[in-house]
């Protein structure tokens, strides 16, 4: 698509704000919270459109730019930063995703532009690094982020989010149950790495996502439901990640060699995701 017709029906000041609310919960463990009994996979294409509009407004009026390039050459330097400015780091990263997701959800290819993705890894390499690691690898990250800031590669970024072709219904339905598949694999397994947890984990947010971008738009039961019921999972999944995240830095646990058992509460709400969406379609395409 076109800028201009990515800049057709801009939302206003309360849907973003509803946006912003839903994202800032996508992590809330309700353990009561429970799935519909069935779950849509079939939508029009103008609902592809209208999410990644408004993942893109959010992502473009959601931060400042010189003030993330501001953070990012204190931390170079070595300074620290205050509880306010981590947490406004994390809302700034949390749109980088949120557009990144829409990117997979809604986009023909169902894959995200290289540069943003780029971006948003490095940025959560940093957001790590300063939570659990020491100064160098702070240090480090930050300037990884300042160079990918700069104007040549911000301009690509800006660029990348400018093209867009939206992702027709058949196709959005193959890459939804696709996404579920692909937890299969974790669910078999008696032990996994923590790279192919954070795999999982990802298919997960994403899916948080879509059901926040469409209880925005379109409040209706199913998206409210899901979106309580995937922000439990992607909470206790984040959680047990952040863990493994801290016991690699204290050299408890090789984050790249070791394995372990899936947790029961995740493994349990992992396989009733996956039983309500493949249970909808009697085979289930590639993701290719």
């Amino acid at each position: 698509m076109r800028r201009a017709a990515l800049e057709e029906g801009a939302y206003g000041a309360q849907t973003l704000d509803a946006l912003v609310s839903a994202i800032d919960v996508n992590d809330l463990i309700d353990l009561q919270a429970a799935l519909p009994r069935a779950v849509t996979l079939d939508y029009p294409p103008e609902r592809f459109i209208e999410g990644f509009r408004l993942s893109r407004q959010l992502w473009q009026l959601g931060f400042d730019r010189a003030g993330l390039i501001a953070l990012a050459a204190r931390l170079r330097r070595g300074e620290t930063i205050d509880e306010a400015q981590r947490h406004w780091f994390k809302q700034v990263r949390a749109r980088f995703k949120h557009l990144r997701f829409a990117f997979f959800l809604y986009s023909q290819q169902h894959r995200s532009p290289k540069m943003l993705s780029l971006v948003t890894l490095v940025m959560g390499e940093l957001q790590d690094a300063v939570k659990v690691k020491g100064p160098a690898e702070v240090q480090q990250q930050a300037s990884r982020l300042s160079f990918l800031l700069k104007a040549p590669t911000w301009r690509l970024l800006t660029r990348e989010a400018d093209r867009f072709v939206p992702s027709g219904a058949a196709g959005f339905r193959r890459f939804t149950l696709a996404e579920m598949a692909s937890l299969q694999p974790l669910l078999a397994a008696p032990t996994i790495g923590a790279h192919a947890f954070h795999a999982g984990r990802k298919v997960i947010s994403r899916q948080v996502s879509f059901h926040d971008d469409m209880r925005t738009l379109y409040p209706a039961e199913e998206h409210q439901t899901m979106a309580r019921w995937l922000a439990t999972l992607n909470g206790l999944m984040g959680q047990f990640h952040d863990d493994l995240v801290a016991r690699n830095a204290s050299g408890k646990f090789s984050y790249a060699r070791d394995t372990f058992a899936l947790p029961d509460d995740i493994r349990s709400r992992l396989a009733e995701l996956a039983t309500l969406y493949l249970g909808t379609s009697s085979s289930v395409p590639s993701a290719s």
